[in-house]
């Protein structure tokens, strides 16, 4: 197996992990590939995380690897404010991630996504709702996507 095989697979093993370890499938796949990559997470990019796990209504593991790429790709603000090079070939990365969730749950929302993996979306702000998700299981079934994510993001990261 080539060393960008195995380094994809470990990504998606420790994203699948993760979920249940955390909860939160932002924090999941985006320490999965820093974790695998070796990319350093500090404790206020863990913590903006947070909101970014269905929150947001993005997937938040689509979010977590978005801001892994950020951590191997990132520039700071200057650079930013210049739209170079380098945000665009961050743009160029992040829509290869965009299309894989395209491609496998149709959508990369959250609500898209788990219309595919439960046949229906929930509205986790209304508490009868956010019940009957928790019936199902979720983390058995999203922690799936965050090993997806994890390991498409290293994909991505890997194949610039």
């Amino acid at each position: 197996m080539s060393k960008n095989k195995q380094l994809i697979e470990k990504a998606r093993r420790i994203g699948k992990a993760n979920l249940a370890k955390y909860g939160g499938c932002a924090q999941a796949t985006l320490l999965a590939v820093a974790e695998t990559l070796n990319l350093e997470v500090c404790d206020s990019l863990f913590k903006g995380m947070i909101g970014l796990s269905s929150l947001s209504g993005g997937c938040g593991s689509i979010c977590g690897g978005i801001a892994a790429i950020g951590l191997k790709y990132g520039v700071d603000q200057e650079k930013y404010e210049k739209m170079g090079p380098e945000t665009e070939k961050i743009w160029g990365i992040v829509k290869l991630l965009r299309e894989k969730f395209v491609e496998e749950y149709g959508g990369f929302l959250c609500s898209e996504v788990q219309t595919k993996l439960f046949g229906k979306s929930f509205d986790t702000y209304n508490p009868a709702e956010m019940k009957v998700f928790m019936e199902t299981n979720p983390m058995e079934k999203c922690s799936s996507v965050t090993e997806n994510a994890a390991g498409w993001t290293v994909e991505v990261i890997l194949d610039v």
